[in-house]
């Protein structure tokens, strides 16, 4: 009997995939390339003739006359600290946990990108290959949060993406491009084996450690912008950007089983599942102040992160085998809700021009955060952000160098009505399932970068 009630755990593996959807879906940081960047990703109307035009807003392409060509190198510092409240027995007894904080190493965020003139003086385009700024998030395996989360920091993303500006007038630009963007995904967390019967809740022998990874070749999106010289001294600019879909119908699944007894003789049979996940589409407006030596932009971002409300996974013929007297047991779909919320951010960026040669950057950003209250966990270091910048250029003619370092703060979070569980569909009045995600959270970024441009 109790070894057919422990069945029902091996749904709980299916649950992982929902938390590596979480990573793909859950946010990138505001501002991307060490120029872009240093201004607190101010850059929708800025950057005429830039190549970090490409993701902020493709139409700045437009007057590109010389081949361009762009190296730079960020690196990521998550600063991820989780206190997990105390949890209170029904003998009174109390668990204090200890605090654990992210492992996970600085992680490097290169970019290389090239665009020129196309074919005419009033066409340009640009080629880049990038990824999203985030870093990794690496907790001890046997620690308060493994429920959640242990490692997901083998994950890996590029956007490629190729894109066209248009130089209609003086006064006015239109731009847009292509994005294909192959996508690994992978994450390690713990499923509760845990059945009420006997044992604890959080009894480290009936730890499952899972490890899902999901791979996509076929995700596309795309970008269009516009921009527009109202007056001498001020210009107006818009870009969107397209939702995008990843999608692997074999994702990999590999399992270590508990170390009870109890798990002697079961086995499972397949090591696949089927799952989807989204980016949602982004919204950019920017406003321009532009004098002789310095230009000051206020940018408008806004996410539509609220398409990702649930995560549904489906096993691929995945079966719990070696329980005496019941056979093959087929493991069924699953559906996780999620509920994040779409995010505004405003952000407001300027160079200063103090020589021919030298050029100093800053910027400021606020944007709301992606995952609410009851659903935050050590999964993602998200929320309320403010984004602070400086950053300097050097023009030598032909070679520019750009360097930039950003703070972002987080800050203290506070979560008492988490709703985050641990994985165990065996409990399904949820009786015995323990909330995970009640605790202070303490967050921040750094990131620093260097950058090299060079027109032929």
């Amino acid at each position: 009997m109790v070894r057919a009630k422990y069945i029902g755990l091996f749904v709980a593996l299916v649950a992982c995939l929902t938390v590596t959807d979480a990573f793909a879906g859950g946010f990138f940081l505001p501002g991307h390339g060490v120029k872009p960047n240093a201004r607190a990703g101010a850059y929708v109307a800025s950057g005429g003739q830039d190549l970090n035009s490409i993701w902020f807003n493709p139409a700045n392409l437009a007057g590109i006359q010389e081949t361009k060509l762009l190296v730079d190198l960020s690196m990521i510092t998550l600063s991820f600290d989780f206190q997990r409240a105390p949890r209170t027995l029904e003998n009174g007894d109390v668990i204090n946990y200890n605090a654990v904080s992210n492992e996970a190493p600085p992680k490097p965020d290169p970019q290389i990108m090239v665009g020129g003139r196309f074919f005419s003086d009033d066409l340009s385009w640009g080629f880049g290959i990038y990824a999203p700024y985030l870093s990794g998030h690496t907790f001890p395996e046997n620690g308060p949060q493994r429920y959640v989360l242990v490692d997901n920091d083998g994950s890996l993303q590029l956007f490629t993406h190729f894109a066209v500006g248009w130089k209609i007038s003086d006064s006015f630009r239109l731009g847009a491009g292509v994005q294909w963007v192959p996508t690994n995904f992978k994450i390690v967390n713990v499923v509760s084996g845990y059945t009420g019967l006997f044992g604890d809740a959080e009894d480290p022998e009936l730890d499952i450690l899972s490890e899902i990874t999901l791979t996509s070749f076929t995700a596309f999106g795309g970008n269009i912008g516009a921009w527009w010289k109202a007056a001498p001294f001020l210009e107006a600019a818009v870009s969107v950007q397209s939702p995008i879909k990843f999608s692997d119908d074999a994702a990999k699944l590999r399992t270590r089983l508990p170390s009870s007894p109890v798990f002697n003789n079961a086995q499972i049979e397949g090591d696949t599942i089927a799952g989807s996940l989204s980016y949602p589409a982004v919204f950019r407006f920017g406003l321009r102040l532009v004098q002789e030596k310095f230009d000051i932009e206020a940018a408008v971002v806004y996410e539509l992160w609220s398409v990702v409300d649930a995560i549904e996974a489906s096993p691929n013929d995945i079966a719990v085998t070696g329980v005496p007297g019941l056979g093959s047991i087929p493991v069924g779909p699953l559906n996780v809700p999620l509920n994040w919320q779409n995010t505004l951010s405003l952000r407001l960026g300027s160079d200063i021009q103090l020589s021919e040669m030298f050029t100093l950057r800053g910027g400021y950003g606020f944007e709301t955060a992606t995952v609410p209250d009851d659903y935050y966990s050590v999964f993602l270091a998200d929320g309320t952000k403010h984004h602070l910048a400086l950053g300097a250029g050097l023009n030598f003619g032909s070679v520019t160098l750009d360097a930039t370092v950003s703070y972002y703060l987080i800050g203290t979070r506070t979560i008492t009505n988490s709703q985050v569980n641990q994985i165990n569909p065996t409990d399904e009045e949820n009786k015995i399932t323990l909330a995970v995600g009640n605790g202070v959270y303490d967050q921040a970024y750094i990131i620093g970068g260097l950058a090299f441009n060079y027109q032929f």
